[in-house]
């Protein structure tokens, strides 16, 4: 039963949108879709006669969101972020970048992302739908870290939003 299930989590990542499937275990389906209430497969394989598997379409559905790295409630829209730090210095960007990270975001309520666009490594803030909500939380940074006045911006950025 283990190697049937392994099968599935394999070969069937995605939702089949019949009723009865007679499938060779070797076929891939590819096709995000389609969404029903059950599936209800029959893998013929040298091993067994037959095998029936009744599967409840959330299944398929979180293995298809883990192969397409979708996390359900999170969306991706344009919005703003305030950036604390850019650097290209190859040599020590990446460290500098990682340790503004872990040092800022303990103190803060909002996402720290440290990110690679090459060559630079920036340090980007929170999630803002509007660039006023962006300025505002900028505000707020300045009057806890006055030593990044310098470097402290709001950008465009893709952002993510939990729903």
């Amino acid at each position: 039963m283990k190697k049937i299930l392994f099968i599935l989590a394999i070969y069937l990542p995605t939702i089949i949108t019949a009723q009865d499937v007679v499938l060779p275990v070797d076929t891939v389906l590819d096709n995000d879709t389609a969404l029903m209430d059950s599936v209800h497969v029959v893998l013929i394989t040298e091993d067994m006669s037959n095998a029936i598997v009744h599967q409840d379409s959330a299944i398929i559905r979180l293995m298809t969101d883990k192969r397409l790295g979708r996390v359900r409630g999170e969306q991706i829209v344009d919005g703003f972020r305030v950036q604390v730090y850019a650097s290209n210095r190859q040599q020590v960007a990446k460290n500098e970048a990682l340790m503004l990270q872990q040092r800022i975001e303990p103190l803060l309520e909002v996402p720290v992302y440290a990110l690679s666009e090459p060559p630079f490594w920036k340090v980007r803030i929170g999630n803002f739908l509007t660039r006023e909500d962006a300025n505002a939380y900028k505000d707020v940074l300045l009057n806890m870290f006055p030593d990044m006045v310098g470097s402290t911006y709001v950008v465009p950025d893709k952002i993510i939003l939990v729903q």
